[in-house]
């Protein structure tokens, strides 16, 4: 019998938005970890399945866990989720490119532009 593995998701922000999408994600049968920046989040969503700052009522899913680790969150992950604010994109995506998979699909959730350079996203050559 063929065992199939399950996929694997990284999702970049424990906010509002980020926090919804893996929810998403992990009903949908996916492993989802959420990098967040604060160890109080990802505490509280590995210890009571709940981000009680953006959804106090919400529980989330056993199969969503969080890291404040980047390295961690990335690691054999399928997807890279990113739904940080526009003007840290470009800085973060040099910081986490080692760590990102030639295969990994990134699904980019971000919305607005650059405050420094007035663009709508990091430009970057192919990997």
């Amino acid at each position: 019998m063929i065992q199939h593995r399950c996929a694997r998701a990284a999702v970049f922000s424990a906010g509002s938005w980020g926090t919804a999408v893996a929810k998403i994600m992990a009903d949908a049968g996916t492993d989802v970890i959420v990098r967040a920046r604060r160890a109080e989040i990802a505490d509280a969503i590995n210890t009571t399945h709940r981000n009680a700052g953006y959804f106090p009522d919400l529980d989330l899913p056993e199969t969503l866990t969080a890291t404040t680790h980047p390295a961690a969150a990335l690691e054999n992950a399928d997807f890279l989720v990113l739904s940080i604010p526009a003007q840290f994109l470009r800085e973060s995506l040099a910081a986490w490119a080692p760590h990102i998979r030639r295969d990994t699909v990134i699904v980019s959730l971000i919305k607005g532009i650059e405050r420094e350079t007035g663009l709508r996203r990091a430009r970057s050559s192919p990997r």
